[in-house]
């Protein structure tokens, strides 16, 4: 085989089966988003406010102790955040 069908092969085996993208340091940005194939941190991040979430504090603390208990690696329950459009669901 010759160096060029070499290089031919090994960069079609590379298209089909990438390198894993490299870990992040989730501790380095306060959000992160994903592409579909690696992770990266959010440039302009502007948290809500938790106080301004008025009107829905039994929820609010469910959610909150439902993160935290995800967040320390235990088992958690899977969110649904339901609302009209433009009601900061994603923010």
């Amino acid at each position: 085989m010759t160096d060029a069908l070499l290089i031919r092969i090994a960069e079609a085996l590379e298209r089909l089966a990438p390198s894993p993208p490299g870990s992040a340091d989730l501790a380095a940005a306060p959000a992160y988003v994903w592409d579909g194939r690696a992770i990266h941190a959010v440039e302009a991040f502007a948290p809500v406010d938790y106080a301004l979430l008025t009107g829905i504090e039994a929820q609010k603390d469910a959610l909150l102790a439902n993160t935290r208990r995800h967040a320390a690696g235990h088992a958690a329950h899977d969110v649904l955040l339901w609302g009209a459009r433009g009601t900061g669901k994603s923010a």
